[in-house]
């Protein structure tokens, strides 16, 4: 009995100073919504709203050619009115070739629209300062581990606090780095 005593308190010696030191090396997590930041932070950015201008140019491009269009029927109609079936005729050319050139700017050009941004959002330099955030966020906030909770692998994630949540801050260090200011949702 005074063996097995022994041999615990030795056992228990041994055990206590490793689970002190298992104590110091929890790993914390913490949980990140990628596709919040995207849409909070690509929705400030200056790429995304060179974007946003080159998709309003070309609109208002395309109703510049739209309000040439209804002009051009309307002197086609006071042609057929005055009865000169040359000028209606040259008239409904223009009108046919606007509309051709009409369709195919919008097509190209909403087509170019669909490439940007489709590269934005692949755009290694933004997954880098996303990278480089994530980073800065986890070590000054004391992360050894960042998840993803969006998309598919909100699946993985049964519970988790809002303290281990970051996505905000990410999204204020990104702005910070953007020279923008951000509130929070």
């Amino acid at each position: 009995m005074k063996k097995t005593a022994i041999a615990v308190l030795v056992l228990l010696s041994l055990l206590l100073p490793g689970t002190a030191l298992l104590a110091d090396q929890i790993t914390r997590v913490g949980i990140l919504d990628i596709e919040k930041v995207y849409s909070i932070y690509f929705r400030e950015s200056q790429a995304v709203k060179e974007l946003q201008q080159m998709r309003a140019d070309v609109l208002r491009e395309i109703n510049r050619i739209d309000e040439e269009i209804l002009l051009l029927e309307s002197q086609k109609l006071d042609a057929e009115s005055r009865g000169d079936g040359q000028a209606a005729l040259r008239l409904d050319r223009e009108i046919f070739e606007k509309r051709q050139y009409r369709d195919d700017y919008r097509r190209i050009k909403m087509d170019q629209i669909r490439k940007r941004s489709e590269n934005l959002y692949k755009s290694d330099e933004f997954l880098d300062e996303l990278l480089q955030a994530i980073e800065y966020v986890a070590e000054s906030e004391g992360f050894s581990l960042v998840l993803n909770s969006s998309g598919q692998f909100s699946q993985f994630f049964f519970f988790y606090t809002k303290e281990v949540d970051i996505t905000e801050l990410v999204i204020q260090e990104l702005m910070r780095r953007a020279g923008q200011s951000y509130g929070g949702q």
